[in-house]
């Protein structure tokens, strides 16, 4: 019995170690689901091939809020802001394309052909990227 017992704990960390892997999830239909709020932007995929990329996007916080695209090699969160906000032109980055300002509640899509690269998708306005408005996306 004694060994019975000692091989469940052991069997059930190598499960735990597997199911704790890599976090990462490919758009293998090409749909981005996510979410903005105060202050964050989640979705349900961290990249997707390149090609039509479609976000729906749900503002499930108490204010408005807008999504916007950004193509760049600056790492999650360290875009330069000037200000409350980082410019839009500032250099080493692209808007592919934008969710203008959108209130609670309310679900808008984007639908982008998007190249292979690093990408950052973030709420611009005043203040919300420095709150943590902003996660990274891979397109491959």
């Amino acid at each position: 019995m004694g060994k019975q017992w000692i091989m469940v704990p052991v069997a059930a960390l190598a499960l735990a170690g597997c199911a704790g892997g890599s976090s990462t999830k490919s758009a293998a239909d090409g749909t981005v689901t996510g979410e903005l709020k105060e202050w964050e932007v989640s979705v349900d995929a961290d990249s997707a091939a390149a090609g039509q990329v479609t976000f729906e996007i749900t503002n499930k916080g108490t204010i408005g809020h807008e999504f916007l695209v950004v193509k760049t090699d600056i790492a999650d969160g360290e875009i330069p802001v000037d200000g409350d906000h980082f410019p839009e032109d500032a250099e080493g980055i692209t808007v592919i394309d934008e969710i203008g300002e959108f209130p609670a509640g309310e679900t808008q899509s984007l639908v982008l052909t998007l190249e292979p690269g690093a990408y950052q998708l973030v709420c611009n306005l005043p203040a919300h990227y420095g709150a943590g408005m902003h996660t990274s996306f891979i397109v491959e």
